[in-house]
């Protein structure tokens, strides 16, 4: 992607599909901005950040942004995976019910008197429910650190913002849910409709099978996937009679030492688990959260990517097309405007280096990937 200057502050490509983009921007004109892209086009009202999806593009072709009638940056939308869509789903990943405050250098807190009577997680959360559900998504998956410190009342929070969603949902936990003296909230999830069970749990939809792993282990902050848990993911992927998509709170270590903070599955351990799953159905993407940045690689020839915080910048959620011959992921901001306020402000913590290495890259959040035969 290329750009150039253009009236809206920090304007920017977040999201593309095979035929649509997501445009976001730090502030707005006081007297808006047009933006177009194809025969797309939308009028932007009112200051601040904000975020706007332009549909019915043509896909795999470059795409020039025009804001006010200048380009302001190319793009290229995905190609599609082969075959036909089938079905589609999303996943929220370390919403942090409870939390009160976010980063150092400068720590980012919110006025409780200005936003209604919910904080800004619950918020955040809500928003990318509702953006998921009207992109098509007919399933939510929840992958860990639901809430901040995993008392009832977080648990409560978090699973009633969860049940406005009209799909199902399914939650595994993550870190800051097992923490000392942190209730067993997946009860609380279940009676409000949740799926969120003790053992591995595996969903069959047109053309995949979700297989959510459990990574958390109560008083760490690390990952655990022990020989049992292995087999289990690798046997669900493997009896699958479609592709896999296998799902949990924590990444694996790139590297045999600990490299990475937050500290995710030890490398010996997760290798052995992406090796397993490899063997078992070599159609499998994996997708974690827990690190609150966006990434892609690939190991053992499976896809892994790591998706970020619905709270804290940049604030998003991840869609996932089904296609018989493959998978689409591309990854939104939330764009409810006091969601992506709040998000915006979260950008300069760590002295601004935040909002540069949060994000990842465009290809690393959104891409095609084709089944192997």
């Amino acid at each position: 992607m290329t750009s150039t200057t253009a009236p809206l502050r920090g304007v920017r490509v977040f999201a593309v599909e095979d035929t649509a983009v997501q445009i976001t921007w730090g502030d707005a004109p006081a007297g808006g901005a047009r933006l177009q892209a194809g025969d797309a086009a939308v009028e932007v009202e009112g200051e601040g950040p904000g975020a706007v999806t332009l549909t019915g593009l043509a896909p795999d072709r470059r795409h020039d942004l025009l804001v006010d009638g200048a380009r302001a940056a190319t793009f290229r939308t995905l190609a599609p995976p082969p075959g036909e869509e089938l079905y589609r789903f999303a996943t929220v990943s370390d919403t942090h019910i409870g939390e009160r405050g976010f980063g150092a250098l400068p720590r980012r807190r919110e006025d409780p008197h200005a936003t209604a009577g919910e904080a800004y997680p619950a918020r955040c959360l809500r928003g990318a429910i509702a953006e998921a559900e009207a992109w098509g998504a007919q399933l939510l998956v929840a992958k860990g650190d639901l809430t901040w410190s995993g008392t009832r009342l977080q648990f409560e929070t978090v699973a009633d913002v969860l049940a406005t969603a009209s799909v199902p949902v399914h939650a595994t936990l993550g870190n800051h849910d097992v923490v000392p003296r942190s209730v067993d909230g997946r009860d609380v999830l279940q009676r409000r409709g949740i799926v969120a069970p003790r053992a591995v749990d595996a969903v069959d939809v047109p053309g995949l099978r979700i297989v959510v792993g459990h990574s958390a282990d109560r008083g760490h902050r690390y990952g655990v996937v022990d020989g049992v848990q292995r087999d289990e993911i690798a046997r669900l992927a493997g009896e699958a009679t479609t592709p896999a998509f296998v799902t949990l709170h924590h990444y694996v270590n790139p590297l045999p030492f600990r490299s990475r903070y937050p500290r995710g599955i030890e490398h010996t351990e997760g290798d052995a688990l992406l090796q397993d799953v490899a063997a078992a159905n070599r159609a499998t993407f994996v997708s974690f959260g827990h690190s609150h940045r966006h990434r892609r690689k690939v190991r053992h020839g499976l896809p892994l990517t790591e998706v970020g915080s619905t709270k804290d910048f940049p604030g998003t959620w991840a869609a996932y097309a089904v296609h018989e011959g493959g998978i689409r992921q591309s990854v939104f901001r939330v764009a409810e405007p006091s969601a992506i306020r709040w998000t915006e402000r979260t950008a300069d913590v760590l002295g601004g280096a935040w909002g540069m290495w949060s994000p990842g890259r465009l290809r690393w959040r959104c891409f095609s990937w084709t089944w192997p035969r």
